[in-house]
C-alpha cells in the first residue's frame, strides 16, 4: 500500500541535504541572496484591451494535435524595456539571461520546453488530461501549462518574476481562451479557473500548503541553480499528490553554474523521497533529456 506524507516544517531539515542562498562577489565576500515572498498574481488592469495589440504581434506553434498562440520574446522585450521599473528590464540592460534573486530568464522559451512539449504530446492520449490538476512550476512564458489547458486539465502557474506573469504568462493564456467568449467572460475565466503565482519556490509552496495538490507538475530548464535545487525538491515534495508525476527537462549539464540532469539525479537520491525514471532523451551532441519523479512507495 502506497503511504507518503511529507511536508517541509521550518526547523526540520530537509531530505535533500540543506544548502545556503548565497553567491560569492569577486571580492570573495559571501553575498546573502533575498528572494522574492510568494504572492497570487492578478492580471493588469488594461489586459483585455491590448487583446488586439497581442494577436498582432503573437506566433503559432502545433504541439501534436493542438495549436497554440504566444506572444513572440523579441517583441516583448522591446516593449518591456519601455518599462524601466521592470526586473526584466534590469536583465536586459545587464546583458543577462539570469541574475540571482532578481530575475530567472522567463521571458523566453528555453529548448527544453520543446522537448517536453514532443514527449507529452506523443505519451498522454486525450482522456489523461481530463480533470487533472497540473502545475507550470517556472512557467516563464506559460506555453507548457497552456498546452495542458487546452487538452482540458485545470493548471496554475508560477514563476519567479510577477513582471513575467503579468506581462508574458497572463496574455499568452488570453491568447489562447475560447476565443467565442466575451471579455466579461475572459476575464472571469483568468480569475476563477486559473492562478497565477509569483516568488520564491519555497515561499510559494509555504503559500499555497493548504490547497488542493497536483495530479502532474511541468517544469523545463529550472535545474541549473544547484542552490536552488533542494527549494525546487522540497516543492515537487508539498505540492504533489501521492501517485502524481513530476516532469523535468534540462540539459545533462549547464556549463558555468553547475547543474544538470546527471547531478540532479544525484541529489535526488540523497533525498530518498523520489523514484527517478530517465523517459527521453535527445539524439544531438549537447545532451538533454526528460526525467520523471514519483514518490517511492513505502
Amino acid at each position: 500500500m502506497f503511504k507518503f506524507n511529507f511536508e517541509v516544517e521550518p526547523d526540520v531539515k530537509s531530505p535533500f541535504v540543506e544548502t545556503q542562498d548565497t553567491e560569492e562577489t569577486e571580492d570573495n565576500d559571501i553575498k546573502v541572496i533575498e528572494w522574492y515572498d510568494a504572492e497570487r498574481v492578478k492580471p493588469i488592469d488594461n489586459l483585455i484591451s491590448t487583446l488586439d495589440f497581442y494577436v498582432l504581434n503573437a506566433k503559432e506553434r502545433e504541439v501534436g494535435k493542438t495549436k497554440i498562440r504566444h506572444l513572440v520574446a523579441g517583441f516583448l522585450l522591446e516593449d518591456i524595456k519601455a518599462q524601466t521599473q521592470l526586473d526584466i528590464t534590469k536583465a536586459e540592460e545587464n546583458h543577462s539571461d539570469l541574475i540571482a534573486g532578481v530575475y530567472e530568464g522567463g521571458a523566453k522559451i528555453w529548448e527544453c520546453t520543446d522537448d517536453l512539449f514532443v514527449y507529452l504530446s506523443e505519451t498522454y492520449e486525450d482522456t489523461f488530461w481530463k480533470g487533472k490538476r497540473v502545475l507550470d512550476l517556472g512557467c516563464g512564458a506559460g506555453v507548457l501549462g497552456i498546452y495542458a489547458m487546452k487538452m482540458g486539465a485545470q493548471v496554475d502557474f508560477q514563476d519567479y518574476n510577477k513582471d513575467v506573469l503579468e506581462y508574458i504568462t497572463y496574455p499568452n493564456i488570453l491568447l489562447n481562451v475560447d476565443e467565442t467568449l466575451s471579455d466579461d467572460e475572459k476575464l472571469e475565466f483568468l480569475k476563477n479557473k486559473t492562478s497565477l503565482y509569483a516568488g520564491d519556490w519555497s515561499h510559494f509552496a509555504d503559500l499555497t500548503k493548504d490547497l488542493d495538490k497536483y495530479d502532474l507538475i511541468l517544469t523545463s530548464e529550472t535545474i541549473y541553480n544547484v542552490d536552488n535545487q533542494e527549494k525546487l525538491l522540497e516543492t515537487f515534495a508539498g505540492r504533489l499528490k501521492p501517485e502524481g508525476i513530476v516532469l523535468v527537462a534540462a540539459k545533462s549539464h549547464y556549463f558555468g553554474v553547475g547543474g544538470g540532469l546527471e547531478q540532479f539525479t544525484d541529489k535526488i537520491n540523497i533525498g530518498k523521497v523520489f523514484q527517478t525514471e530517465n523517459v527521453w532523451q535527445a539524439k544531438e551532441n549537447l545532451k538533454r533529456g526528460i526525467l520523471q519523479l514519483k514518490f517511492k512507495e513505502s
